[in-house]
């Protein structure tokens, strides 16, 4: 083989995995806007669940070009719930530290959804 035809191949190569990226990337916009417009046409579910464990840990807030990590970084909040009627697990994402710390593990009451976006856990402490 000549340097002029593996050239050829590599540039290939490279397009090839381009257009991989973009094709997954534009899958990846898409899953994400058709599961936007199922949560927001789907009603609110309640569910009577036990909080089973709570995670938070520093997630990284930086782009990938970016080489330090910004102060203060941000936190990322999971909390796993298990419906007392079920053995399924229900694993949410919070954003607000505030309704993260609300909420304490072995905790019993009622989770609201919608779609897959968390509403509210309503504690029987502060239910009316």
């Amino acid at each position: 083989m000549n340097n002029e035809s593996l050239e050829n191949i590599v540039n290939k190569s490279v397009i090839f995995v381009i257009i991989i990226i973009i094709m997954l990337a534009t899958k990846r916009f898409f899953d994400q806007r058709r599961q936007d417009v199922i949560d927001d046409n789907s009603p609110i579910i309640s569910y009577q669940v036990e909080v089973i464990d709570k995670k938070d840990y520093p997630y990284p807030n930086m782009r990938s070009r970016q080489r330090e990590v910004v102060t203060p970084e941000t936190f990322r909040y999971e909390i796993y719930f298990q419906r007392l009627s079920a053995s399924e697990v229900i694993k949410i994402f919070l954003k607000k530290e505030k309704e993260y710390n609300a909420i304490k593990k072995g905790d019993r009451s009622t989770l609201y959804m919608k779609g897959t976006r968390f509403v509210r856990f309503q504690s029987k402490a502060n239910a009316k």
